[in-house]
């Protein structure tokens, strides 16, 4: 018989990465921690030294997918914070992390716990809208917009790179040409990134 006892690596990483595969496959009622260190090669106590249970595991992806997309969101901004196309490749960096992770836009934002506080006057939880709140409201008080102005900008923004973030995941996608260049291509032409 098979010792499951020992795994090297990131095991917790590894389980909140198959358990995003099994939600895929069979849907979330049907994931457990059982099938998941069956999954990963591991005895069933394995998942237990990481999550209490499966609601923990739940709340830990959430977070993990949440961080990564946070990080991603941060790079663009570090590298494009003074350029005139930071909201484009903010945009660029919002949409092509959903297209190489797909399963990640699925479970994300199947949750109904994600918090949406567009209003620049407020903080929320979201740390991906906060850095687009952060980064658009420093750049449109430049003009003098009011605050709804801002946040009416910031909803046409985010609604622009979501929108196409799912259309990015659909499985019969067919675009001429490289994805990565048509999107930066369609948020630049998108008029709600500009003050006119």
């Amino acid at each position: 018989m098979e010792n499951k006892a020992y795994h090297h690596g990131d095991l917790k990483r590894e389980l909140m990465e198959k358990g995003l595969v099994l939600i895929s496959r069979y849907g979330e009622d049907k994931l457990s921690l059982r099938k998941l260190a069956a999954e990963c090669g591991v005895s069933n106590a394995a998942p237990y030294a990481h999550f209490k249970n499966k609601d923990e595991l739940l709340a830990e992806m959430q977070n993990y997918v949440m961080k990564r997309f946070a990080e991603e969101l941060e790079k663009a901004v570090k590298e494009y914070g003074n350029s005139d196309k930071l909201f484009i490749k903010l945009g660029k960096a919002y949409v092509m992390f959903f297209y190489k992770n797909p399963l990640y836009f699925d479970f994300l934002f199947s949750r109904k716990n994600i918090e949406i506080q567009p209003s620049v006057n407020k903080s929320g939880k979201n740390e991906p809208l906060e850095i687009l709140k952060k980064t658009a409201s420093a750049y449109f008080l430049k003009f003098g917009l009011s605050d709804r102005e801002i946040e009416n900008k910031i909803m046409a923004m985010w609604a622009l790179v979501h929108g196409l973030s799912a259309i990015s995941v659909m499985p019969n996608l067919e675009l001429n040409g490289d994805f990565e260049e048509r999107a930066e291509e369609i948020i630049s032409s998108a008029s709600a990134l500009r003050k006119e």
